[in-house]
């Protein structure tokens, strides 16, 4: 279990952080305590070895995350050790939730994850490049914990699902859902996204991995009261 500590802390993601593609690997510099070879997490990850990747997520080594453009999580995404503030509770859009050992005490955001020389710079104990950072690297208890990644309106994922193509390729903009959301689910413009992290204490459902690549990305939506 995690040490004891404060209820709540918030850590932005920095502002320079940029992630030139769709692809962000939630992890910790010890690999979960797995010793696993960096080549090797790289080319299960890059070549989305759905096998090798479900393994990952059952061993709590990392939460391979896939969105649907680039730079989803730079500039407006929080991680917060503890409680949301009831606000956060109620404007949240849609989530994901897994699991993720720490044993080290570091967490650590890596933009790709495909890339074996990329696993080596962030898992070297240097801190990223000023003009290249492209993964933070977070202190925390030493622990096993419940990961939720949380969409607020502001976020891509959500911003995504309020449109969308008919099969002749029209688009359709859902207004009235649009609308609802910025009316009961405002959130705060400046936060897309919150990586929370609480102890894990219960099985969590295997979380459903997108054809083809086997990464996460499926968000669960909270159904709107239209």
């Amino acid at each position: 279990m995690p040490e004891e500590r404060s209820p709540r802390q918030v850590i932005p993601l920095h502002p320079d952080f940029f992630c030139d593609g769709h692809y962000y690997v939630l992890t910790s510099v010890s690999l979960g305590g797995s010793d696993m070879p960096l080549g090797a997490i790289a080319d299960i990850l890059g070549y989305g070895q759905e096998a090798g990747i479900r393994d990952l997520l059952e061993r709590g080594i990392c939460l391979p995350l896939c969105f649907d453009g680039d730079c989803a999580l730079d500039g407006k995404t929080l991680v917060v050790l503890g409680d949301l503030t009831a606000q956060e509770e109620n404007d949240w859009i849609a989530r994901l939730a897994w699991k993720l050992k720490v044993p080290c005490g570091k967490l650590l955001i890596l933009c790709g994850g495909g890339d074996e020389g990329d696993w080596i710079d962030a898992t070297s104990g240097n801190p990223p490049k000023p003009t290249y950072r492209i993964f933070q690297v977070i202190e925390v208890p030493p622990g096993e914990y419940q990961v939720e990644v949380y969409a607020y309106l502001a976020s891509m994922t959500v911003q995504v699902s309020l449109s969308e193509y008919d099969p002749h390729w029209n688009l359709i903009e859902h207004e009235a859902l649009a609308q609802w959301y910025e009316d009961h689910r405002p959130g705060d413009p400046e936060v897309g996204y919150i990586i929370r992290l609480t102890p894990l204490e219960t099985a969590l459902p295997f979380p459903a991995l997108l054809p083809e690549i086997s990464w996460c990305g499926s968000f669960e939506f909270r159904q709107p009261e239209l």
